[in-house]
């Protein structure tokens, strides 16, 4: 492989290298390839299947026992591909709010912390419910109560307001 900076021939071996690029300080890639330039020093990773090295951190994540961080509250929200704005509507909160936590000014609290974990679990969701419906919901006390038919068709329940 030749260095795109210089065009020298780069040596490439295998090691462990910190993912500086997820932005969370502590995740370590081993034996991965790592392609050198003995010439300029230009460096390239080999990363196979970074879509799913993404989500085997996220999931790590999210089975964390302590409260998550700044950094790992961010590297969830660009998981799930949100920005600050749709983040903040998705957790019923304010985009200052938001950029407290994912500055580390302010702790996130349990029950958010909880929420992004759970959109983080069922990030694929069932074909007939989104994660948009969250942005929806009022934050006002209501007095209306959901009356609910709830019908079986080949086995699976449907439920339909009544």
């Amino acid at each position: 492989m030749k260095c795109l900076s210089c065009s020298a021939e780069m040596k490439t071996k295998r090691e462990n290298v910190l993912y500086k690029d997820s932005g969370l300080p502590h995740v370590t890639l081993r034996n991965v390839e790592v392609s050198r330039c003995p010439q300029c020093g230009e460096e390239e990773l080999a990363i196979p299947k970074i879509e799913a090295l993404h989500k085997a951190i996220a999931q790590a994540l999210i089975r964390k026992p302590f409260r998550l961080d700044a950094a790992e509250i961010r590297y969830l929200r660009k998981y799930l591909g949100w920005s600050g704005a749709d983040f903040a509507d998705h957790m019923g909160t304010t985009r200052e709010t938001v950029s407290r936590w994912e500055n580390g000014t302010v702790p996130i609290g349990p029950q958010a912390d909880r929420l992004l974990r759970l959109m983080v679990a069922t990030k694929a969701p069932v074909s007939d419910y989104s994660l948009d419906i969250l942005k929806g919901i009022s934050t006002e006390k209501s007095s209306h109560t959901l009356r609910l038919g709830l019908t079986v068709e080949r086995g699976d329940w449907h439920a339909e307001a009544a």
